[in-house]
């Protein structure tokens, strides 16, 4: 993959930033006329320089201090170095302190100082101007950039500025392509005969001419007509790469600044995020509990609420852990993104960082396990980001993939520290993926106790039913992840199955001497009823334990026909094994057919034909029965 390189510009206002791209480049970048003339172009603050070695790198002209703020928020992730732009007439001015600590903030490390106007002052000016910018920069992210004197005007200093630039980029890393793709949305248009169009900076991955896209908040799905890159139609865009999107099957009107495209479907809006934060040493304010703030995050700007996690407050100069809790609308964003955090009213910016957790819960604020989480998610310790995530999923099972996909994290480092995991006992490997110890503790005691709780009020049934457990234990849980668990506790000897039943491992059923001569009495009325049904209340008139006794003996030796009518099991699956016989030589039944199979009467007869329809032993049709599908192997 080619290394695409962007730089972007900072200063004062009126320092010359724009004047300074157009002597580098040529290129006007603040003309909306330029703009519409080219039609599917991304040239609105951007252009791109051509280095002597043939390596083409993105500018990003920002001026205004609004503006500068949300697109630098915007086009951060692909920035690699910045041009911080110093008037030699004024020197350090107050916005070019603001600008710094903005991309200080925003994690930019990489500046390069370039004096503009150098032509119109004397030397001894400009050697008091760089004493300056070195006194007044000493402890910041530049305070050991090079300075490069140049006049826009007159092209002096253009060719070194040029040949330092080419210097500093040989240096930048390639762009990683492991992600799926992403891109904050910076503007929306639409051109005669192409449609919509989308520009931004790509993120985490690529993005190719056909492909589908999905549009957040909401999901909506929508495919790539054409891609733009630097004035020239590509087939794939690369992350880094300032991009203009052609966009099918979605109108301009359906899309606005701060919406997100991904190659993935699995994006989450959230209400709130895990932050580690920076406070700048001249904030105007502290950042207390509930204070309202404006968040810029992406290419969004949202109205958020502040928890300070661990501390009362963060003050001027120091860092810390938030949570910001949004008040209007949801974000998408992911772990590692950047942000700054601006004073509601007067706009002051006070703080920036990065989130942590793009989709946490809410925390209590001084708990010891939230601080310690918040900590290893900010060093970076793969074992603990790991072990905290699988801990904390509502589903039990992750597979290295969606590890993956949550972390960014390459994949022979995850498998280092799965092992390591596995090694301490942390987490359990499963033919569904991998769950975290405690997590699963968690499952099990919840079971466990549902058991127990069913044991108590039923203690004469043999367990619970497997269909009610898994309905109790968890109505969302897939049934290949629910069997999966049921697996590991019965392999752990927490529960067991019997058939359909399932019981606490310790469990057992104990009859009085007064139960067991109640069943007995029960077991040989039904016995000796055969194929008639017997009246549930009569079987209640016989003992004064029936009642407790024959609800033990549901589903296991006697079935529950109707709320009214019982039969023997044992007698049950006589009808059913006579039934199967005729069929292998009958292709339908009727009722008098079955009667006189059974040498029953039709009352008798009919009961028992309703419930086998409803166990689809048969399936009416009209005034017969044919075979049903829980017969049917044994009919083949």
């Amino acid at each position: 993959m080619a290394r695409h390189i962007v730089i972007g510009t900072a200063g004062h206002v009126d320092h010359g930033k724009t004047t300074l791209v157009k002597a580098l480049t040529g290129i006007e970048t603040d003309t909306m006329k330029e703009e519409k003339k080219r039609g599917l172009t991304i040239n609105l603050g951007f252009a791109y320089l051509d280095l002597p070695n043939g390596q083409r790198v993105g500018i990003v002209d920002v001026p205004g201090h609004e503006k500068f703020i949300k697109n630098m928020v915007a086009g951060l992730p692909g920035i690699n170095m910045v041009l911080l732009v110093i008037d030699a007439n004024e020197g350090v001015m107050p916005q070019t302190i603001e600008h710094l600590d903005i991309l200080t903030l925003l994690g930019v490390k990489e500046f390069l100082i370039v004096l503009t106007k150098i032509d119109t002052v004397d030397e001894e000016l400009r050697e008091l101007v760089r004493e300056d910018i070195r006194e007044q920069l000493a402890g910041t992210a530049a305070a050991e950039a090079d300075i490069v004197e140049t006049d826009a005007i007159t092209g002096r200093g253009i060719p070194e500025l040029i040949q330092k630039i080419q210097d500093m980029t040989a240096e930048v890393p390639e762009a990683g392509d492991d992600g799926d793709g992403r891109m904050n949305i910076d503007r929306v248009f639409s051109v005669k005969g192409f449609g919509t169009v989308v520009t931004g900076t790509l993120l985490d991955g690529s993005v190719a001419v056909g492909d589908d896209l999905y549009v957040y908040p909401g999901c909506r799905k929508v495919r790539i007509r054409n891609i733009q890159n630097h004035e020239q139609n590509v087939t794939k865009a690369e992350p880094r790469q300032r991009t203009a999107l052609n966009l099918a099957n979605i109108a301009k009107e359906d899309l606005t600044r701060g919406d997100v495209l991904s190659t993935s479907d699995a994006l989450e809006p959230t209400w709130m995020l895990d932050v580690k934060v920076t406070c700048l040493d001249h904030s105007p304010v502290s950042i207390g509990l509930w204070d309202r703030v404006r968040l810029l995050i992406g290419t969004r700007e949202v109205m958020a609420r502040v928890v300070p996690i661990g501390t009362e407050s963060i003050e001027p100069g120091e860092e810390g852990f938030l949570q910001l809790r949004m008040e209007q609308e949801q974000v998408v964003v992911k772990e590692r993104d950047h942000f700054i955090l601006r004073t509601f009213s007067p706009m002051h910016t006070i703080a920036g960082g990065e989130v942590l957790d793009a989709n946490p819960k809410k925390h209590r604020r001084f708990k010891s396990d939230v601080l310690e989480r918040l900590r290893a998610r900010d060093e970076g310790n793969t074992d603990e980001i790991i072990a905290d995530f699988l801990h904390h999923k509502s589903s039990p099972f992750t597979t290295k993939d969606e590890i993956i996909a949550y972390t960014h994290l390459d994949g022979s480092d995850i498998d280092i520290a799965l092992e390591q995991l596995l090694a301490e006992a942390v987490i359990r490997e499963t033919p569904l993926g991998y769950i975290h110890e405690e997590a699963y503790k968690t499952w099990r005691a919840k079971a466990l106790q549902l058991l127990l709780d069913y044991h108590r009020q039923y203690p004469l049934r043999p367990g619970m039913p497997g269909s009610e457990f898994r309905s109790r234990l968890s109505k969302k849980l897939p049934e290949k992840e629910m069997q999966a668990l049921i697996t590991m506790m019965i392999s752990d000897q927490c529960c067991r199955t019997e058939g359909q039943i399932v019981a606490a491992s310790r469990f057992k059923v104990s009859f009085t001497d007064a139960q067991k001569k109640a069943r007995q009495k029960l077991e040989k009325a039904l016995d000796v009823s055969g194929y008639t049904p017997m009246k549930i209340d009569e079987l209640l008139a016989m003992d004064k334990q029936a009642g407790t006794v024959l609800d033990a003996m549901k589903d296991t030796t006697v079935l529950f026909l109707t709320a009214e009518y019982v039969i023997s099991k044992v007698w049950y699956d006589k009808a059913v094994a006579a039934l199967i016989g005729y069929f292998k030589d009958h292709e339908t039944i009727e009722l008098s057919d079955f009667r006189d199979l059974l040498q029953s009467n039709r009352k008798a007869s009919l009961l028992l034909l309703d419930y086998m329809d409803v166990q689809h032993v048969t399936k009416r049709l009209d005034n017969h029965r044919v075979p049903g599908e829980a017969i049917k192997g044994a009919l083949s």
